[in-house]
C-alpha cells in the first residue's frame, strides 16, 4: 500500500500537503484520497466535454474514466466502512 501511495503522491493528482505527508511516510484517510481522485477525474471530464475541438472518442473516454472513478470510489469507501465496522485494518 505504501508503494502505491508513494506513486500516487508523485502524480500531481493530490494536493501538495497530502502528497508531502504521504512521501514523509504518513497515510491519510482513504476518504480524502478518493475525494481528490474523483475531483481530478471530474475536472478532466469537464475540460474535454467543454472543448469544442475534442473528438467524440475523447469525450467517450473521459466519460468512461469518470464512471469508473465513481464506481471505484464507491467500492473503496464501502470496503473501508466495512473494515471500520469490523475493526479490521489492512494497511
Amino acid at each position: 500500500m505504501k508503494n502505491i501511495l508513494g506513486q500516487l503522491a508523485r502524480t500531481g493528482l493530490l494536493p501538495d500537503d497530502q502528497a508531502t505527508a504521504i512521501l514523509a511516510g504518513g497515510t491519510p484517510p482513504v476518504e480524502e484520497i478518493v475525494l481528490h481522485l474523483v475531483i481530478a477525474a471530474w475536472d478532466g471530464y469537464a475540460v474535454l466535454t467543454g472543448d469544442p475541438q475534442s473528438s467524440k472518442q475523447e469525450r467517450c473516454i473521459a466519460h468512461s474514466v469518470l464512471a469508473a472513478t465513481f464506481l471505484s470510489a464507491m467500492a473503496t469507501l464501502g470496503e473501508a466502512e466495512a473494515q471500520r465496522r469490523s475493526g479490521v485494518r489492512t494497511t
